[in-house]
């Protein structure tokens, strides 16, 4: 059955949890792992009705494929729910969720930063749904297979224009592995998106860029880097697209170098630089980034400014000591290329690493570069990547800017 936004086949089946997860639910924590529910035979991912101990608890998605097996959409006490009437408790939970949403983004003055995420999954109460808005072009993508047929992508693109009435192309975006990467909901994907962000010009292949065509997450630090950039020799690595780059730019630096092993991903630095027309020597490199690293290390060279922002180094909970030991090696040999009183950007986008954790490895790097440092901002993600109180783990975004003391 279409319920407006939301899919879903009829009747809806109740799943019984095994343990009781009431308080979990109403301190605003939105999953459900695999070892709450019984073995046995597994339910139609889709959406379902909650219950322990045969009493409602919840209405929302199981996905039976991965540990995380139940995201929750509404809770059976909420006012909008409506035991005997799923597709009316569905239609008016979206319609709450999406006005909330849509009320954070119209902040935003469209003649400055026109980009900007719309949905961000369990932070706007819509698990599994990204909707990223870059000028006229606005592109959804989705977490997990279930996903792309519980969110109706024809009804949602509506909602997008009516919202946004610049977005002319609404694009369904799907993993870059898969043969089909993607497919026109409303008009049709340019080759090239171009869009503001914090007054900055930018272009991306949406079709073949990473995630759902840039790293919108970091606007607001990209933003500090401008305030400090003035004058100085500017190292970026893991320069992607160049978005630091083009803010120290931006700020007046004297030379800007980004480094990243991606080749296509370097001549987008160069078109982001040729589009913005900024006049700053530049340096673009497509080389893999330790290696760099160790060279410039071993030359003695020296920068007033090096920004460090490696990929996640902690996919699973596993893998967070050698993360760990990855991050402070990273940092520690980037912390010895800055010049005396120069300053020094770590960034971090592994969820799995704490806000503490990630504030400890930076120690630690500066213990092992033998340097000391002032810590001048701490950053995150913007009011646009909103998570739930009750979720730490999806404060995921971790960005530090130190002085070398």
């Amino acid at each position: 059955m279409n319920s407006a936004a939301v899919t879903f086949e009829e009747p809806v089946l109740a799943i019984e949890l095994k343990r009781d997860v009431t308080k979990h639910l109403k301190r605003g924590h939105r999953w459900i792992f695999a070892n709450c529910f019984d073995e046995g035979r597994p339910p139609k991912s889709g959406i379902h009705l909650l219950v322990y101990k045969g009493e409602a608890l919840a209405l929302g998605i199981w996905q039976g494929d991965t540990q995380l097996r139940f995201r929750v959409l509404v809770l059976a006490d909420e006012p909008i729910f409506r035991r005997n009437n799923v597709k009316r408790t569905l239609e008016l939970y979206f319609d709450s969720q999406w006005r909330k949403a849509v009320e954070i983004r119209k902040t935003f003055d469209l003649s400055i930063t026109n980009s900007f995420r719309l949905i961000n999954g369990e932070g706007d109460g819509l698990p599994g749904l990204i909707v990223d808005v870059y000028n006229d072009t606005a592109v959804i993508k989705h977490d997990h297979a279930i996903m792309e047929k519980t969110w109706n992508a024809k009804v949602i693109a509506e909602k997008i224009r009516a919202d946004f009435p610049q977005v002319k192309c609404v694009y369904l975006k799907r993993r870059n592995d898969v043969e089909e990467k993607g497919v026109n909901i409303v008009g049709t994907l340019a080759p090239e998106v171009q869009f503001l962000e914090n007054g900055v010009l930018f272009a991306s292949n949406i079709r073949d860029a990473a995630k759902t065509g840039f790293f919108l997450d970091q606007r607001d630090n990209r933003k500090m880097i401008q305030h400090f950039a003035k004058g100085k020799t500017v190292l970026n690595l893991f320069s992607y697209t160049g978005g630091f780059s083009l803010f120290a730019a931006k700020g007046g630096a004297k030379e800007v170098t980004s480094v990243d092993i991606a080749k296509v991903a370097i001549q987008a630095v160069a078109r982001n630089f040729e589009i913005n027309g900024f006049k700053t020597a530049h340096t673009d490199i497509a080389t893999d980034a330790f290696a760099f690293l160790e060279q410039q290390n071993v030359e003695k060279k020296k920068y007033d400014l090096v920004i460090t922002d490696p990929p996640s180094f902690a996919p699973n909970e596993k893998s967070v000591e050698q993360a760990k030991a990855a991050y402070t090696k990273v940092f520690s040999n980037s912390i010895k290329l800055v010049n005396s009183e120069g300053l020094f950007a770590a960034s971090s986008c592994s969820s799995h690493i704490s806000t503490k954790e990630f504030i400890d490895i930076c120690q630690e790097a500066f213990s092992k570069a033998r340097k000391k440092g002032t810590l001048v901002y701490l950053g995150g993600q913007p009011v646009d990547h909103p998570y739930p109180l009750a979720m730490e783990e999806l404060r995921y975004l971790k960005f530090a800017l130190f002085r070398l003391d």
